[in-house]
């Protein structure tokens, strides 16, 4: 759990991410163009912000046909954050 925790903190630890991710927690699902809209990034950066999300787990995409759909996986964010609110009683 330590290894995971340092994987999502570490995906946090960039400004844009962090604004991705509270952007998803709004909303149950975003389409990529509506994120392109709103991050005013070239395509290839914010395909690696998308992918750094999803390599720790925060960020599960949903393929239709062209077009990509992404959500946050709140699960993993509560484990990690519960994990986190106890670690000073560790």
């Amino acid at each position: 759990m330590d290894r995971l925790a340092v994987r999502v903190f570490r995906a946090l630890g960039d400004p844009t991410r962090y604004r991705i991710v509270r952007l998803l927690a709004q909303r149950e699902e975003v389409a990529c163009r509506e994120l392109a809209k709103r991050f005013p990034l070239s395509a290839p950066a914010l395909s690696h912000h998308f992918r750094v999300l999803q390599e720790c787990g925060l960020l599960r995409v949903r393929k239709e046909g062209p077009y990509h759909y992404f959500r946050l996986n709140r699960a993993l964010l509560d484990r990690v954050l519960g994990r986190w609110g106890r670690w000073e009683r560790d």
